[in-house]
């Protein structure tokens, strides 16, 4: 059984409810799967997953700050973390998601993981719509371990 990590961050609960949605698929495709807030996801989370997916809102262009500071207090760790492990995103956003999009890619090759597909994007007035994609997300997460 594959074990994926979920962690994200949400101002609302926008991404939150996307973070769950690709967590549920994860599960029916058999995988074991930890939810998690971006703020309490720790080393050991990684270390102990097969596949990591992130979800987080893009804000002033960006991915939130809070999603920044996990990448960064595991940054000391980034050679190893990633290897052999795939690694997925989910990005809420309101205007392109494209420069969040790249700079997770980016973050996703520091540390060493694998691409597993293509960032879910999700504008927030589709919210609904876009669940199904993350839970599509979530299940190839769970092959992927």
């Amino acid at each position: 059984m594959s074990k994926v990590l979920v962690s994200y961050f949400s101002f609302t609960g926008k991404t939150k409810s996307l973070a769950e949605a690709a967590a549920e698929g994860a599960r029916s495709a058999g995988a074991d799967v930890v939810v998690k807030d971006a703020a309490s996801t720790d080393i050991q989370d990684f270390s102990n997953a097969d596949a990591v997916l992130i979800a987080t809102p893009q804000t002033f262009g960006t991915m939130a700050a809070e999603t920044k500071r996990l990448f960064e207090r595991l940054w000391g760790n980034r050679e190893t973390l990633g290897q052999g492990k795939r690694f997925y995103s989910i990005v809420t956003h309101a205007t392109g998601p494209a420069p969040t999009v790249e700079l997770l890619d980016k973050l996703g090759g520091y540390f060493g993981f694998a691409k597993g597909a293509e960032s879910v994007t999700v504008p927030v007035a589709e919210l609904e719509a876009g669940k199904e994609r993350c839970q599509q997300l979530g299940a190839a997460a769970a092959k992927s371990g």
